[in-house]
């Protein structure tokens, strides 16, 4: 695994797109100290020009660029289940957000961003970003009530490399024991399933994700499945 440490970044997905020198048959992290540009999808803006963000890019060999979901739940579910290591016994919840977003409670601790490399076919970007050692003040102040850190949760700070390493080791565990047990933790820890639900145009009720990472909303016109799009929660004053 080569491992790649920046100090200051516009942002982690776009240098993995322009590196060269990475291996072909292994995975290249890239941590950035701050990112001043950090994104999320549709180019919304992620706040992560603080050093106590775990800013993170995973360059990932992939046979099939269209199994990019097995990666995004197999990410989803390792910063998951490093995040609960964390947290006291029986503390908030912590569930996921389809597609790219991991809740605390009510509020986004951690988003995600899967790429593919335009100049490197089979190759599979999966950018992270997750709130560790920032405290509410240091949020921008339209965020300070949507959005926590693992510091607001459990009130210490927590050393980010070892954060880091426990998500690599749970990311690869997930990836090489196949997509079954994965996805039933996976559709068992949603944020809101069950919820009334909007995405796109489409209104109905949140019922799950499906294996392939499509959402099943059931509408008065009938159960759709949608590959891609917002997922919002109407009247919900977090999570949309």
């Amino acid at each position: 695994m080569k491992y790649i440490l920046l100090n200051d970044i516009d942002s982690t997905n776009n240098y993995a797109k322009t590196v060269s020198g990475v291996p072909d048959d292994e995975i290249t992290v890239i941590r950035a100290i701050r990112q001043r540009c950090g994104r999320g999808r549709n180019d919304t803006p992620f706040f992560s020009d603080h050093a106590g963000g775990l800013w993170v890019s995973l360059i990932v060999p992939i046979a099939d660029i269209s199994a990019h979901f097995e990666h995004n739940r197999a990410i989803s579910l390792a910063i998951r289940t490093v995040l609960l290591e964390c947290m006291p016994s029986g503390n908030t919840p912590v569930s996921i957000k389809w597609p790219n977003d991991i809740y605390c409670g009510e509020r986004k601790i951690a988003g995600i961003l899967l790429e593919n490399a335009p100049k490197k076919p089979n190759t599979l970007i999966i950018g992270f970003g997750i709130n560790v050692n920032i405290a509410q003040d240091d949020f921008p102040g339209n965020l300070r009530k949507t959005t926590t850190s693992v510091l607001m949760e459990i009130g210490e700070e927590y050393v980010l490399d070892a954060l880091l390493d426990r998500i690599l080791c749970e990311y690869d565990f997930i990836i090489k024991h196949g997509p079954n047990g994965a996805h039933a933790v996976y559709a068992g820890n949603l944020y809101r399933k069950g919820y009334p639900a909007t995405v796109g145009q489409h209104r109905g009720t949140f019922v799950t994700v499906e294996i392939d990472g499509r959402l099943r909303l059931d509408t008065t016109q009938g159960t759709m499945l949608l590959s891609s799009g917002s997922l919002r929660f109407p009247g919900s004053v977090y999570g949309e």
